[in-house]
């Protein structure tokens, strides 16, 4: 078993309580046992000197007699073995030859039904059953193995009748006294269940069944006084000591455990009950869904994967395989599961609930699947509808709590938003956040137009600039080319008068100053001035 993890999902199946099946009783059920001289011929069996009788009264001829030992020792190789298709077929085969070697033989032909029940096949076990009844109709097992058929069809009453019968016909009935015990605690009369198992054990001291159902009957008891468990510990400690190899007795430990909030010992011990007995359904579900609370869904799927071999059809092995898919993120094998068990029950209201949680939780949470996943809750809410065993699921989609216009749950409330309040805030959320996308959108694609305008403003400009820039360098380059030109044509013009230049190192000769011009004007204008005056 892998480490546990503790969580706490909404469980889709409740921990049951094993119901105790009685499977192959004593199988010397010809009066003597299945030892001791036979003889030769088809005289009457005998061992220690008396006649091996059936429990109609009448003595087992030695044929007979030798093919039911040898039907018993079948039975026994394929208890060890362990039981299929072709040892059902012979260990069956072995007890029908036992019958049809002696007259009115109840007991060969019950233990037929038994090895079709060790193979499922309940139907034709329940055939055999009732033929046996009719040859000895106060044939303690034969009658309780009917009564049982009948209870595992919804025929409690029916149940209850056979079993009150067994117990009239046969006050030795052990079987009967049980079986009618467990009728009780299921009805929670436990007083009464207790004085039938007393009376069981009167007849047996040691009959381990008894010990389990009264374990069980101190473990109902102990939801209104937890002081019960430590009585029903003890009955399993005491059958422990007679029998360290009694599955049932495991199973039932198991549930104490769990009880007591014990979960690690408990899982230890419904694996302990399926090792000892590989067809214990009952173990194998109580394993599987303590693991689920522990995330341990590979676990949880091997036990639920065990249990439908054993119950193709049970409605709760299949959801609970339904939840560890789940759990192992394969919803569309969950998803298959779940519609499967839906097809058994179409009234039962755990698979409704579980494939919501399935399109709310572990889909893509698209708008389609969130409603579906309504629908689906819907569906739960009007099947549970007054059923108490479902009143925390009914909750847990109903529940509402306030919020402000925000959408925010108000400061200090400790309420925690139902299913169908967290699909419509999840859906008006998303409106919401469409609004804004569009929003967004809205501004990013203006945004983008303004970005794509600026950006063709820019090239425009860089254009225009490129363009000025071209044509500035054309123009300088004109007037280069101009320059060079004129240039050119300035050295060729001077030609003749080049001789008459002054020498380079030469000083040119200075130029008169204009001083005596001055001069002369200023001597002039006296003049005149000697003139006027």
């Amino acid at each position: 078993m892998k480490a546990l993890r503790k969580e706490n999902p909404m469980r889709a199946t409740s921990i049951m309580l094993s119901l105790l099946v009685p499977a192959a009783f004593a199988l010397a059920a010809c009066g003597g046992g299945g030892s001791g001289g036979s003889g030769s011929g088809t005289g009457v069996a005998t061992t220690g000197g008396k006649a091996i009788k059936t429990a109609g009264g009448q003595s087992v001829n030695v044929e007979a007699h030798n093919k039911w030992k040898a039907g018993v020792a079948a039975f026994q190789a394929a208890e060890s073995k362990g039981w299929n298709e072709a040892r059902c077929d012979d260990v069956a085969e072995k007890f029908e030859d036992a019958a049809d070697a002696q007259n009115k033989f109840a007991e060969a032909i019950y233990m037929v039904g038994v090895a079709h029940t060790k193979c499922g096949r309940h139907q034709k076990a329940a055939s055999f059953y009732s033929k046996a009844l009719r040859q000895n109709t106060k044939f303690c097992k034969a009658r309780v193995a009917v009564g049982l058929d009948h209870y595992k069809a919804g025929r409690e009453s029916q149940a209850q009748r056979e079993f009150s019968a067994s117990v009239k016909d046969d006050p030795q009935c052990t079987e009967g006294y049980v079986n009618l015990a467990i009728l009780d605690r299921k009805r929670g009369q436990f007083k009464e269940a207790l004085n039938n198992l007393r009376r069981a054990m009167a007849i047996d001291a040691q009959y381990l069944p008894a010990f389990n159902e009264m374990a069980l009957i101190y473990l109902e008891q102990a939801k209104d006084n937890k002081k019960m468990l430590d009585l029903a510990e003890v009955v399993c400690s005491q059958a422990q000591k007679i029998d360290v190899n009694f599955p049932p007795i495991y199973n039932t430990w198991g549930l104490i455990d769990l009880r007591r909030e014990k979960i690690i010992t408990a899982a230890a011990k419904f694996q302990r009950a399926f090792e000892l007995d590989p067809k214990m359904f009952e173990a194998y579900m109580n394993f599987a869904q303590i693991t689920i609370g522990f995330r341990g869904y590979d676990d949880a799927r091997a036990a639920f994967s065990k249990a439908l071999e054993l119950q193709p059809k049970n409605f709760d092995a299949t959801v609970g395989l339904g939840v560890a898919y789940r759990g192992l993120e394969n919803n569309k094998k969950a998803e298959e599961m779940y519609v499967k068990a839906q097809k058994m029950s179409p009234n039962r209201p755990e698979t409704y609930y579980n494939l919501g949680v399935l399109y709310q939780d572990f889909k893509d949470a698209t708008v389609p699947q969130m409603k579906k996943a309504r629908s689906y809750y819907e569906q739960f809410v009007s099947r549970a509808k007054g059923k108490s065993r479902y009143e925390d699921a009914v909750d847990d989609v109903k529940r509402r709590c306030k919020y402000d216009k925000k959408g925010k749950r108000r400061k200090r409330s400790k309420c925690i938003a139902g299913r169908f309040q967290n699909i419509e805030l999840f859906l008006q959320a998303l409106k919401e956040m469409e609004e804004m996308e569009k929003l967004q959108k809205e501004a990013e694609a203006q945004a983008k137009a303004m970005e794509e305008e600026e950006k063709r403003q820019l090239e425009l400009e860089k254009k225009r600039m490129a363009e000025e820039e071209k044509q500035r360098a054309e123009e300088e380059k004109k007037k280069a080319a101009e320059a060079k030109k004129a240039e050119k044509e300035g050295k060729k013009a001077p030609a003749a008068g080049d001789d008459k230049k002054a020498a380079p190192d030469e000083d040119p000769k200075p130029k008169a100053k204009p001083k005596k011009k001055k001069k002369a004007k200023k001597k002039k204008a006296a003049a005149s001035n000697d003139l006027e005056w």
